[in-house]
């Protein structure tokens, strides 16, 4: 099962879960979303490819959804168990630019996440570019557990909220 993360306004999760479902049970019937433990974060697990899912949920009419992440790895949140599922994802001698978010506090600020994955892909030959990058590194800390994902800019963060409904 593929995994994508979804953020939505405190307090409207099981809204945004039920027009979640109401876009992808019809491409995946098996789908399901699930509550993380942090307020306006949740899972969404699905037999589709986590990138055509995001898709799927970006073009429908939720009103709840803020953001998707298409999610390449489930990881503990333990900075090598990170920065070692970062490092098998991106590619030697690509441009990386790496950018986390913390819920919780089981690991240092953000910043210092963001330093300590880039001097390691650093290290294995990529090059760390924050304004040209070839792909993003997402690192989303939500407690114990981190979702990693590693895409092109335009398919790291599908955001619903600059999406303004037009009537025709």
């Amino acid at each position: 099962m593929a995994t994508v993360l979804i953020t939505v306004e405190y307090g409207k999760e099981d809204g945004a879960a039920v027009e979640v479902l109401d876009c992808i049970l019809p491409l995946d019937p098996g789908a399901s979303v699930r509550r993380c433990g942090f307020g306006g974060v949740l899972f969404l697990e699905t037999s589709l490819d986590p990138c055509r899912a995001a898709e799927s949920i970006e073009v429908s009419l939720c009103r709840l959804v803020r953001s998707i992440i298409p999610v390449d790895e489930l990881v503990r949140s333990d900075l090598s168990e990170i920065e070692k599922a970062v490092a098998s994802i991106v590619e030697v001698g690509s441009k990386i630019a790496v950018k986390c978010r913390r819920r919780g506090s089981s690991l240092p600020s953000k910043g210092e996440v963001e330093r300590l994955v880039g001097r390691r892909l650093t290290g294995l030959g990529c090059v760390v570019d924050l304004k040209n990058p070839d792909k993003i590194a997402r690192i989303e800390v939500i407690g114990e557990v981190t979702a990693v994902s590693v895409r092109p800019p335009g398919r790291s963060l599908f955001k619903i909220g600059s999406r303004q409904v037009q009537n025709t």
